[in-house]
């Protein structure tokens, strides 16, 4: 069974997260950053897909939170890897500097 949760939380959470990374990392001219964002991702997938199958009711809310866009997906990953933090505070500013 917890194959099972594993498998449907990589394709409705792992798989729009990576697709949010690469998408966000699209516009960045900073090769560090974008090999950090890609990092993040090979380095959190395992961890988040660990955590789902032992934590099924975790698993299942933000499934459902990111399935109807409740929760970002990006949210899943901050503040667990240096990689994520520096690639998310880099986005982060380049978002702030496009929008002002």
């Amino acid at each position: 069974m917890s194959e099972f949760i594993s498998y449907l939380f990589a394709i409705l959470v792992v798989g729009p997260l990576q697709a949010e990374v690469s998408e966000r990392l699209q516009g960045v001219s900073s090769a560090e950053i974008v090999q950090a964002g890609r990092a993040c991702i090979s380095e959190e997938a395992p961890r988040l897909l660990q955590r789902a199958q032992a934590d099924w009711a975790w698993a299942a809310a933000n499934a459902i939170g990111v399935g109807v866009g409740l929760v970002d997906p990006l949210t899943l990953l901050e503040g667990e890897s240096q990689q994520c933090n520096r690639a998310f505070h880099a986005l982060s500013g380049a978002s702030q500097d496009g929008e002002a």
